[in-house]
């Protein structure tokens, strides 16, 4: 059974960095609404700790400051307003940079709460 991810939930970059996530959607766990795809993909992260380094071919590292792609963890029956939900096997990729390799694909979601989950 997987989490349904919802705006209490907490999604992060592989170094600690928050993504902000937002949701409107009628649809609530907990007085919280359900995440889709727009919720996530291209949000800001904030906390990365990921020090920025260069050498003499350019950078090597940079913080993850977006979320550059979803590409797993939409539910295949659970929508809202024709909107698949999110969740908590949510895999993506960001912005950031480590020992040169980019994007990084460290994307974890924690679902945060247990009383919907979708098999």
């Amino acid at each position: 059974m997987a989490g349904v991810l919802i705006t209490s939930s907490t999604v992060t970059c592989g170094h600690s960095g928050n993504v902000v996530v937002t949701s409107t959607q009628k649809l609530k766990v907990g007085n919280n609404p359900v995440l889709v795809k727009v919720s996530i993909a291209d949000k800001s992260i904030a906390g990365c700790t990921t020090a920025p380094a260069s050498d003499a071919s350019g950078p090597t590292a940079k913080p993850c400051k977006k979320v550059s792609l979803v590409s797993n963890g939409e539910a295949t029956k659970l929508k809202v307003n024709g909107q698949a939900v999110m969740l908590d096997t949510l895999s993506g990729e960001t912005d950031g940079m480590v020992a040169k390799i980019k994007p990084q694909l460290l994307l974890s979601p924690t679902a945060e709460q247990t009383k919907l989950t979708v098999s």
